[in-house]
């Protein structure tokens, strides 16, 4: 399969999930270790001083860090975030915010992204880091689980 119909198809499985429509998050754009997710303004998001929770922003930029770096990886390759920093910088009351991410560092079984996340003209909202473990899947060991190589942090 080529990589425009995995990235397609991975595209096509994240907008479909249950969280993301939770949440209205929807991938717009994907490349080569990138990606622009969109999250509308939802009074389910907003926090009693009225603005959108740190946790949905959160979510969404950690949503477009796993959206691009699956655009590198071969199919059946798990990731997990192990690490987020995020720096809120404006609060958000209405409209539609972006998150643009960037995978600035990948290695065998690490992977480093950068987001920015604006609101519908372009102001900052947030910006974040976030490292993702990387994890090729192996055959099945007992018990339907597969087996997976042990991480040893050299990488």
């Amino acid at each position: 399969m080529q990589r425009e119909s995995l990235n397609e198809a991975i595209k096509a499985v994240a907008n479909a999930c249950p969280y993301y429509k939770l949440l209205g998050m929807e991938v717009v754009e994907m490349g080569e270790g990138s990606s622009r997710l969109r999250m509308p303004f939802d009074e389910k998001l907003i926090q009693p001083a009225g603005v959108v929770h740190g946790g949905a922003v959160g979510s969404l930029a950690d949503s477009a860090v796993a959206v691009a770096l699956l655009s590198m990886l071969e199919p059946g390759t798990d990731i997990a975030t192990v690490e987020m920093k995020i720096n809120f910088l404006a609060p958000v009351r209405s409209g539609v915010l972006f998150a643009d991410a960037k995978v600035a560092w990948r290695g065998t079984r690490l992977a480093l992204g950068e987001v920015d996340v604006t609101d519908e003209n372009g102001g900052p909202v947030a910006k974040s880091l976030m490292t993702y473990m990387v994890m090729p899947r192996q055959e099945q060991g007992e018990g339907g689980g597969s087996k997976r190589e042990s991480t040893d942090g050299s990488d």
